[in-house]
């Protein structure tokens, strides 16, 4: 298998319109995954080990050749297609789409983060305004780039490029780079703030009329105020897991249209807003798709240590 493709991740990077948010998925290739999804073959589709072995590294070419990005169907029809040309004989779609999620959930389709890039200096954004603890339409005026810390100095060790290029990512960030400078519309006022408290207006959550709740206790930072409905799997995802007859681990329902409606918490649209910008909405529904999971999060208790003492 070595000599049929590289190791490491073969990305499946998409050529369609995405939001900056959006991310691929990749075949996470190892051993250990290469040999779950073999097992995999073999148990749902009946095929023997040497065929199996061949599904494994043709569709790992596959993704990485046609760029399928990360729609569930794309993934689907390309495992079907590559079976058929391995020799395996034709199943329903249904049967692929249930592979590609279980290969999602033994770790074997994963999500690649996408380096956001620096909003633009003239991007609408909602931003967070100090005096009041809400999100109020701006303007990125500039990016502030931070001075960067030095560690301290550690014994001299050999390095490779890419370990070099993700240590310094590590510090730039901890470093806090990344800030903005935004004049906030209504009032004229400038500020400055890290950003995760400037969210692309283009992408922040939609609280549509049917979302809103009406004035209620936020289940995040208990301050009573207009609330809206999160949906804990986001809706741009339920075709997903209503396809794969299956829900997130440790969510505890049917996967239907009626359950996936309903599920969910009552926040503030500050609350609200700042969830959505933890993490993308596929990020939401595998990782924070309960409210015990939410809270714990270290980007939400940050939020709210800020929040709760405006």
């Amino acid at each position: 298998r070595g000599s049929v493709r590289r190791k490491g991740l073969a990305l499946a990077s998409s050529s369609s319109s995405r939001s900056e948010r959006a991310m691929p998925w990749a075949l996470q290739e190892s051993a250990k995954t290469d040999s779950r999804f073999a097992s995999l073959l073999r148990e749902r589709l009946g095929a023997d080990a040497r065929v199996a072995d061949l599904v494994v590294a043709s569709f790992a070419a596959a993704v990485c050749d046609e760029g399928v990005g990360s729609n569930a169907d794309v993934w689907g029809a390309t495992l079907r297609d590559t079976c058929l040309e391995c020799g395996l004989e034709d199943e329903l779609p249904e049967i692929f789409y249930d592979l590609i999620a279980s290969l999602q959930r033994h770790g074997v389709v994963i999500d690649v983060k996408v380096p956001v890039p620096p909003l633009a200096v003239g991007t609408h954004v909602l931003a967070l305004l100090e005096e009041d603890g809400l999100y109020h339409e701006a303007v990125v005026e500039a990016v502030v780039e931070a001075e960067v810390v030095a560690p301290p100095a550690r014994k001299p060790k050999r390095e490779t490029a890419a370990q070099q290029s993700a240590g310094k990512e590590l510090l730039l960030k901890k470093a806090g780079m990344r800030r903005y400078r935004v004049v906030f519309t209504e009032y004229g006022k400038p500020q400055e703030l890290a950003e995760d408290f400037v969210v692309n207006i283009e992408v922040v959550v939609d609280d549509d009329d049917d979302e809103s709740r009406g004035e209620g206790v936020c289940e995040m930072c208990i301050r009573s105020l207009p609330i809206t409905f999160h949906h804990l799997i986001p809706r741009e995802t339920h075709g997903k897991y209503i396809r794969a007859r299956s829900l997130p681990s440790g969510v505890e329902g049917a996967p239907t249209r009626i359950f996936l409606a309903t599920y969910g918490m009552l926040l503030c649209r500050p609350c609200h807003t700042h969830v959505h910008r933890v993490g993308s909405n596929d990020e939401l529904a595998e990782t924070l798709s309960a409210p015990s999971k939410i809270l714990a999060h270290p980007a939400v208790q940050i939020f709210l240590a800020w929040r709760i003492v405006r």
